[in-house]
């Protein structure tokens, strides 16, 4: 089932396979090396902190921001933890840098869904919820 827990990769998936490329998840669910599990996951309030505190996605440097932005996915269910906690639950992954992608696309999620055009939806081609007035 899609949120049966993989040993394999510490990550429960929330997406089946075949659809795992193609969506962005809401949700990572790490196992920490105490058995523990972390729920990491953006919103736009989190997004929000970080950009004001100076943080840019940069994927062209990913790596380089990749501890704000693990920090950051910890906030919204874990905001108490200090990054030596965090480093402990990240470092007891394997295929860290295919979370990381996970985490950038999520990072992005909530910025996108507030200002989406609706372009996926084709009633809002057909009968657009505003005028133009020349």
């Amino acid at each position: 089932m899609a949120t049966e827990k993989t040993e394999k990769n510490n990550v429960t998936p929330l997406a089946p396979v075949s659809e795992e490329k193609k969506k962005t998840p809401k949700q990572l669910v790490l196992t920490g090396p105490d058995g523990r599990q972390y729920t990491l996951q953006f919103n736009r309030k989190v997004v929000l902190q970080m950009q004001r505190n100076g943080f840019t996605l940069d994927l062209d440097r990913l790596y380089m921001c990749a501890r704000d932005l693990i920090t950051g996915a910890f906030k919204m269910h874990h905001s108490w933890m200090k990054w030596e906690e965090i480093e402990a639950v990240w470092t007891h992954q394997n295929k860290r840098g295919e979370l990381l992608g996970y985490l950038a696309n999520m990072f992005s999620a909530p910025a996108i869904d507030l200002m989406g055009d609706g372009s996926d939806d084709e009633e809002a081609d057909e009968n657009p919820t505003f005028e133009i007035v020349w």
